[in-house]
């Protein structure tokens, strides 16, 4: 597999068929489109929804144009955050320990926001073929996130000590700690509280993913159920259990396809990170896509050590972007290679390498623009700059054809 995260703005200005024979280009198998985003918009017509693009329908032109040329198209769905919903709905809002109610973020255990996103699901795939459904924000925003009077006496209710909990929270991110455990430690050791507040996050999670994900499957028995995951996970319980309320062996069941966000840039880390990552998600036997930085900060370089520790990797079924539009996309044949640049700035020059050979062109790839060089040897590592920036670069393996 060789997918991609796309955000449904990327079709507006150089429409669907351009864009996908860019994925064409460098063998994107799954399109990750983002169908409903943290704004609460959607990008097709719905009836429950505001519209995110005006009169075009960009859901069906992305739906149509990924399987013209063989790909699966997946609907993507921010979950529990949703601007819209809560300006219509206040009391959905989630409660921040320390700012009180937000104007984004959706209470994850709201039956009624649950029931409305699964309606929604159910709206997007009687009115578009896709092929696959996929969750992100499927967790809590962050620790400080779910301190309500209505979530504390949920949490007594599932056994929490929750005014202990509340001390710990709020010593854990207060400035004059000092020395003191914070609660991801005590979590560590044992703690009761902190064990039991946990779990009862996770509980909150898995109930708002069965709520939306049972009426998927009812309908749609054989569509592929996916989600992104916050890394942590991975490898660190104490963190991922407590800060998200996102257990790996609660939610990966629940799952056909698991998406670990392995963004090394992000988080400052290596290669090896990624490899640590991928494994830890793969242990709980599910099929999982590694999602690899491919935006601002990453490189040609690191994407290319990244995909590789992730393909290393028994159990990962491959790569997936984040996202189009970020990087330059290229393939070579051996003896051609082809750049495409779906980004907002021009391309200056680029660096081929195979490991013995280095070479470097200055050149003027704009925005949209498509360029095919002669190559006088087999590249294998792309890097590329706009102007002194170095931008994120991604080369496919294998030559590909575009389009169908």
């Amino acid at each position: 597999m060789q997918g991609i995260w796309m955000w449904a703005d990327s079709l507006l200005e150089p429409g669907a068929d351009r864009v996908f024979d860019d994925c064409a280009l460098i063998g994107t198998t799954d399109v990750f489109f983002l169908t409903k985003g943290l704004s609460g918009r959607c990008a097709f017509p719905s009836r429950m929804a505001p519209h995110a693009a005006g009169r075009r329908d960009l859901m069906t032109e992305a739906a149509n144009a990924a399987h013209t040329r063989g790909m699966r198209l997946h609907a993507w769905f921010t979950s529990a955050q949703d601007e819209n919903y809560c300006l219509a709905h206040p009391e959905s809002a989630a409660f921040h320990l320390k700012k009180g109610a937000s104007d984004k973020v959706v209470r994850i255990s709201d039956e009624r926001y649950a029931a409305y996103l699964r309606a929604l699901i159910a709206e997007t795939l009687s009115f578009c073929p896709v092929d696959g459904v996929h969750l992100d924000y499927i967790r809590y925003n962050h620790l400080l996130y779910g301190w309500s009077d209505a979530d504390i006496k949920r949490y007594s209710q599932y056994g929490v000590d929750a005014g202990r909990a509340r001390q710990m929270v709020e010593r854990t991110f207060s400035e004059e700690r000092g020395s003191t455990p914070d609660i991801f430690d005590l979590y560590r050791l044992g703690d009761e509280t902190a064990r039991a507040l946990a779990q009862a996050r996770i509980k909150d999670v898995c109930r708002f993913a069965d709520a939306v994900l049972d009426g998927v499957r009812e309908a749609h028995s054989g569509i592929c159920v996916s989600a992104a995951f916050m890394p942590e996970g991975a490898y660190d319980a104490a963190f991922a259990h407590l800060h998200y309320g996102q257990s790996y062996a609660d939610l990966c069941p629940r799952l056909d396809l698991i998406l670990p966000m392995a963004y090394s840039a992000a988080y400052e880390k290596d290669s090896a990170w990624v490899n640590t990552v991928v494994q830890g998600t793969a242990e709980y036997g599910k099929p999982v896509l590694a999602g690899l930085h491919a935006f601002d900060g990453g490189t040609g370089a690191t994407l290319f050590s990244d995909a590789k520790a992730a393909e290393s990797v028994p159990g990962a079924e491959g790569i997936c972007l984040f996202r189009y539009g970020a990087s330059l996309l290229a393939a070579s044949d051996g003896q051609t290679l082809t750049l495409v640049n779906p980004m907002p700035a021009p391309v200056t020059c680029i660096e081929l390498s195979n490991g013995k050979q280095v070479l470097a062109y200055e050149m003027a790839v704009a925005p949209g623009e498509r360029l095919s060089l002669p190559l006088p040897f087999a590249v294998n590592l792309l890097r590329a700059w706009s102007g002194e920036t170095e931008v994120c670069a991604f080369l496919a393996k294998q030559p590909q054809r575009v389009g169908v």
